[in-house]
């Protein structure tokens, strides 16, 4: 008798188990998706500063509250890391974003029915929602930044841990595989991670761009560096593809085939992000089939006329070129 109350009693605690495991996997399956924090932690209006940064007031984008919300939510708040690094929130307000103005047909938005575990930048968004761009193109290494004179593909295409800083030097004549790497390489902490912009967070900054009046579809001139277009910076320059640079002040880029260092005119701005058209193509994390395989680079280039505009995504590359660099994205865990 005694025996069989133990056997009733365990197979009592069996079921009860059993059950609880049920409930808990009912409770976190989503469409086949599992073990996935969807836990929406901030607002597209008012967005986490990952620890080891600190808030930029800048005169287009202020942090002060108003209503319980920073001011320059939606024209680019910028943080800064202690290294001076800078990134610029992009909001993503899924409820009212709004692709239909043809960049990608059948585009896939921000939809928590249709995320899975690949989709970082799903996941990115739904929790913050935005995220982090590098406000400047990726910058060489601090070791290499006194490195103007005799660049090539084998000073270049090496490992290193980029920058986003102003002033710098581009990282041009980098293959795909080391851009990424050294994308990978900035931030790797239990907190932050990061890599190479996606083509979907471009498509998402293009519409963001566009939706404040700049020209994201057809001429970029405007706003980039193009070899068309006549204007004045302060920075490195260099006049024959990125093998020497010199330092210009009030230089007048004329029509040169110049690359220029980062943020070297605010004429080249938009919602505090530098360089999105023209001067260096950037690397994209998206494998295309397409002409024989390769990785889409977006934004035109400083040889290219500003028909080459911010959201082309045309080049398809893995191989280091003068023209193509890359930026970088951040991942809050």
């Amino acid at each position: 008798m005694k025996n069989k109350k133990i056997i009733i009693i365990a197979i009592s605690l069996m079921v009860l188990v059993f059950i609880t495991l049920s409930i808990w996997y009912s409770l976190n399956k989503d469409n086949g998706v599992t073990n996935i924090n969807k836990e929406k932690i901030s607002e597209y209006n008012n967005p986490i500063v990952p620890n080891g940064f600190k808030k930029v007031e800048t005169e287009t984008a202020s942090w002060e509250l108003e209503g319980g919300v920073p001011k320059g939510f939606n024209n680019g708040l910028v943080i800064e890391d202690t290294f001076g690094n800078q990134f610029v929130w992009v909001p993503v307000d899924i409820n009212n974003i709004n692709y239909a103005k043809g960049y990608i047909e059948n585009f896939k938005v921000y939809d928590k029915n249709s995320m899975n575990e690949n989709d970082r930048e799903d996941l990115q968004v739904l929790k913050y929602g935005g995220f982090y761009l590098a406000r400047y193109e990726a910058g060489v290494s601090n070791e290499m930044q006194n490195t103007l004179n005799n660049i090539s593909e084998d000073t270049n295409d090496i490992q290193g841990v980029p920058v986003s800083r102003k002033g710098s030097r581009p990282w041009n004549l980098i293959s795909l595989k080391n851009a990424k790497l050294n994308s990978k390489s900035m931030y790797i902490t239990s907190q932050l991670e990061s890599d190479l912009v996606t083509e979907k967070q471009w498509i998402t900054i293009m519409q963001w761009i566009s939706d404040a009046g700049y020209v994201v579809s057809g001429d970029s001139s405007e706003w980039g560096n193009y070899s068309n277009v006549n204007f004045k910076f302060n920075g490195l320059y260099s006049i024959d593809y990125g093998k020497n640079y010199q330092y210009g002040e009030n230089k007048s880029k004329e029509t040169y085939n110049m690359i220029l260092s980062s943020g070297a005119t605010d004429r080249n701005m938009a919602k505090n992000i530098y360089d999105l058209a023209g001067n260096l193509l950037e690397y994209t994390d998206e494998y295309t089939e397409y002409n024989g395989g390769g990785y889409l680079c977006a934004g035109g280039h400083f040889d290219n006329t500003g028909g080459y505009c911010a959201d082309s995504l045309s080049l398809i590359n893995t191989k280091p070129l003068d023209k193509v660099g890359f930026r970088v994205v951040l991942y809050m865990k």
